[in-house]
């Protein structure tokens, strides 16, 4: 297995009190599962994805299997992330739609699964609301999208490399008031 680090956790927003957790950094064949955030990194085979924490995100889809699964994709805000299998990776979870700035927008998508070995598929998906996209062949996981809490993708692993988790997405406040 490979030794590519986790991703960091994306950085918390806060104003009068009030905080909005950054999204938890993607897994790696190292690392192992994703880390816990607004919504939860992707995660590696045979572990889960990041979890949410509770009223801001879901929890990452698990990865149970043996060496050849594929990692599962992390939770969103809206939605869990997708579980790994042989035959796919998977997805982040959607995240949440908000029309608090005026324009309705996702924030808090999950991030996508690691590839387990030399994977001749497609990468994972973020999921909509900021996620990363996993890696594949050896290669590193997406970071998160700034301002959205979107969890990294996670890396994958080929024989003995490792790709290294994304970083999550940074988190945003947005205050409205009427005039």
């Amino acid at each position: 297995g490979g030794n590519g680090g986790r991703g960091g956790d994306g950085s918390n927003s806060s104003v009068f009190g009030v905080t909005a957790t950054g999204g938890g950094g993607g897994g790696s064949d190292g690392g192992n599962a994703g880390k816990t955030g607004g919504s939860g990194g992707g995660g590696r085979y045979g572990e889960n994805g990041g979890a949410g924490i509770s009223g801001q995100g879901n929890a990452g889809g698990g990865s149970t299997g043996a060496s050849t699964y594929n990692g599962g994709g992390g939770g969103g805000a809206g939605a869990a992330g997708q579980t790994g299998a042989t035959t796919y990776i998977g997805d982040g979870g959607v995240g949440r739609q908000y029309d608090i700035s005026g324009t309705n927008t996702y924030y808090a998508g999950g991030g996508g699964g690691g590839s387990h070995n030399p994977w001749p598929g497609s990468a994972s998906t973020g999921g909509t609301g900021g996620g990363g996209a996993g890696g594949i062949v050896n290669g590193n996981g997406t970071s998160g999208s700034t301002n959205t809490g979107g969890g990294g993708g996670a890396g994958s692993t080929d024989f003995g490399g490792g790709g290294a988790g994304g970083n999550g997405g940074s988190g945003i406040v947005i205050i409205r008031y009427k005039l």
